[in-house]
């Protein structure tokens, strides 16, 4: 089975980050490495990560927001294949053994993502939650040489859609996007989250980078 490299972009993520890395670190097929970037938070987020040892290779930065962080550890890793999860979401036991066969099977030009079950911060999934379609970044895998066609993702104003932007990119790269029937990770619904607390900003910013990914769908690439 192809090893792979996962990755967790962090901010001020010391409420969540334990369980997010736990989630990976005890997928029954387990990474060759994984890589948190603390993207300068001032809670413990680093000493949580520290506290797993050589399980955890950690980075540290200024803070940059999670576009920065996400390319931060694609250009640490080691590996081929690339998994990625969002600090405050998790990961089902079985997620990666599902996947990899299928990224290995599809070719390099393939971008694997899965569904997400919702849950609330402090209450313990109980399999009910609002299940989420579409590619996301704690759930998508792909080859490294995938990514590089893309090239690195881009921090919007707001920091919100970043990975919108990405994947319109990749279709426009002529890469395949596929997402999984399957719930392969939970999504946390935690106030104070980028996404949770959409003031109008961010609400604008959102939008302007779907409508800009719409544009440069049908264009196919042209702006």
């Amino acid at each position: 089975m192809t090893a792979y490299s996962a990755i967790i972009p962090a901010y001020n993520a010391a409420a969540t980050l334990a369980e997010a890395i736990s989630s990976i670190l005890g997928q029954s097929l387990p990474p060759a490495e994984l890589i948190v970037v603390d993207d300068g938070s001032n809670d413990d987020t680093p000493a949580i990560a520290q506290r797993f040892g050589a399980a955890v290779t950690l980075i540290r930065q200024d803070n940059a927001g999670p576009a920065v962080a996400t390319n931060t550890a694609v250009a640490a890793a080691t590996q081929g294949v690339l998994a990625f999860l969002d600090a405050d979401d998790i990961w089902l036991p079985g997620k990666m053994a599902h996947q990899l066969p299928l990224l290995d099977a599809g070719g390099d030009d393939l971008i694997l993502s899965g569904r997400m079950r919702q849950f609330h911060h402090g209450t313990a999934d109980d399999g009910s939650g609002a299940q989420r379609d579409g590619p996301t970044r704690s759930t998508m895998v792909c080859h490294r040489s995938a990514f590089a066609r893309v090239g690195p993702v881009v921090s919007p104003p707001g920091h919100c859609g970043d990975m919108i932007d990405w994947f319109a990119r990749a279709r426009v790269a002529g890469l395949r996007i596929e997402s999984l029937p399957e719930v392969l990770a939970l999504r946390r619904i935690i106030p104070g989250s980028l996404t949770h607390a959409m003031d109008d900003e961010r609400r604008r910013a959102f939008l302007r980078v779907a409508h800009a990914a719409l544009r440069r769908n049908r264009a196919g690439g042209a702006e």
